[in-house]
């Protein structure tokens, strides 16, 4: 027995056998698949010619699924194909009993890590899906702190703005998702990295560029099953992109970080609260920083300036509208003894904020929000049992154009959130950084967007400094520049114009 199991030919069965492995547990994983959640599946036509039979098809996209259902039935549940796994599209109804349920029941950062892979996108805190660090920083340090960055974010916009629009004496053209990306990586790199990093270019490039090298990665990587990912990473030349742009960083904040080690009174920013909140040894550590700088810039800087693209799109086409908040502008900066915009004041500018919201209502992130997986068995009160391993999502694109909580959802109405505020008892539900079933954009509960207050505030400021010192219209014969729909998102054409002028005062 042991002289056969030792043969050549025995060797040779065994090399065999070896390299038939990785084969074996690929078509494993192919063909092995967790128990079907049995509701109804819904499959674009590109994806019914890809995998016939996957599901219902006669939709062009994703929305288009959506939009279907959600006319049909608010309250139907059915399942989309997302690129990584079926997604269980559930009513906004269900909301309020999934916001606060603990994470091992249901998880909104394993959703997100099983979306972006952040292992090798390396869009994931580097202490992993359980490092709370940035969390508790933006709760504890930068919300508390909006008041006192005021003036450091007013002194970014103002020297943005004349980098990235100019002078503009005479109607001139810009391209709103150029300059947005340039004012908020300013604007947002002075509170996250400070002074000495915020307007040096290969800084704002990296950063800028971190999110897209990490959106390469996923459809370059998660072909490969998960067994074979840590392996591939390495031959799989879209895995470098991230790599470089951390290594980039590295070498930017060394010398930033060593000059806050030595300094008693540090500056108020990300950077300096990220080292006073990681565990020990880790704040100063250069590739922990690295790591975090890239991702609350990815988190921030994109949506952000994503946002305020579209909101210069809708001023633009609804330009009427601008001498309105140019006068509530002026009323509120007169009513401080500066002269300008405080923490306080900023809540005052109801009518841009019902402008803000809007566009926001009318241009939503994407077309599905607050996703969660579901890790344990979850039972409704009407009844709807969620098995584990399915991931739940909202059809937030359909709740912000429905008829019975927005009357007339196609008319861009600037006022609409304004006149909302004025019933009694609604004050504080109509407001851009509030969270509610019918505005989740944001999320809602425990996992709702920490970061949104820092947000609100840039982009008020943002739209302040724009009204304040410029006309905006459309071109002749030029309407508002038409979104376009990438996979379950929505963006703003980056080849969209407006015209600007500097007003005469």
């Amino acid at each position: 027995m042991l002289e056969t199991l030792l043969s050549p030919n025995a060797s040779n069965i065994f090399t065999l056998f070896a390299s038939l492995i990785p084969i074996i547990l690929f078509l494993f994983s192919r063909f092995y698949r967790q128990k079907e959640f049995d509701v109804p599946k819904y499959v674009t036509t590109a994806q019914a010619l890809l995998k016939p039979g996957a599901g219902h098809s006669k939709f062009d996209s994703l929305d288009d699924i959506m939009k279907e259902n959600y006319r049909m039935d608010k309250n139907h549940v059915y399942k989309v194909e997302h690129p990584h796994k079926d997604v269980v599209i559930i009513p906004a109804k269900y909301v309020d009993e999934l916001k606060n349920l603990p994470d091992d029941q249901v998880n909104f950062l394993e959703d997100i890590n099983e979306r972006f892979l952040g292992d090798y996108t390396k869009m994931l805190a580097p202490g992993g899906i359980e490092d709370e660090t940035l969390t508790h920083t933006i709760k504890n340090n930068l919300t508390p702190n909006l008041g006192n960055i005021m003036e450091d974010m007013q002194e970014e916009i103002a020297f943005a703005f004349e980098k990235s629009i100019g002078e503009c004496k005479e109607w001139t053209a810009m391209y709103p998702m150029t300059a947005c990306m340039q004012i908020s990586a300013q604007v947002s790199g002075r509170i996250f990295a400070g002074p000495e990093l915020n307007r040096n270019p290969a800084y704002i490039k990296t950063c800028l560029n971190f999110g897209v090298e990490g959106y390469k990665v996923i459809p370059a990587i998660r072909p490969y099953p998960k067994f074979l990912r840590p392996i591939a990473k390495y031959w799989v030349k879209e895995c470098q992109g991230p790599l470089r742009s951390i290594a980039t960083i590295k070498e930017l904040i060394r010398p930033v970080i060593e000059k806050r080690i030595k300094e008693r009174e540090k500056p108020h920013d990300m950077m300096t609260w990220i080292m006073e909140n990681s565990p020990p040894g880790k704040g100063e550590d250069l590739n922990w920083q690295a790591m975090y700088q890239l991702q609350i810039a990815t988190a921030a800087m994109h949506t952000t300036s994503n946002t305020m693209t579209h909101i210069f799109f809708d001023l633009a086409a609804n330009s009427d509208f601008i001498p309105e908040l140019r006068e509530e502008l002026a009323r509120v900066e007169s009513e401080e003894p500066s002269g300008q915009l405080t923490k306080t004041s900023l809540s005052k500018l109801k009518k841009m904020d019902s402008f803000i919201l809007e566009s926001q209502r009318m241009n939503p992130f994407s077309s599905t929000g607050f996703s969660r997986k579901i890790i344990k068995p979850t039972l409704f009160s009407d009844g709807l049992l969620l098995p584990s391993g399915i991931t739940v999502t909202t059809p937030v694109s359909q709740i912000s154009m429905d008829p019975s909580i927005y009357p007339f959802p196609s008319t861009f109405d600037p006022l609409r959130f304004f006149k909302l505020r004025q019933k009694p008892g609604e004050v504080n539900k109509w407001q851009y950084v509030t969270t509610s079933k019918e505005h989740l954009n944001w999320g809602m509960g425990v996992h709702a967007c920490p970061g949104r207050f820092f947000a609100g505030n840039e982009i008020k400021m943002v739209i302040g400094h724009l009204v304040r010192e410029f006309d905006v219209r459309l071109g002749e014969r030029e309407n508002r520049p038409a979104n376009v729909w990438t996979e379950g998102g929505m963006v703003p054409d980056g080849e969209g114009r407006v015209w600007l002028r500097r007003r005469g005062r």
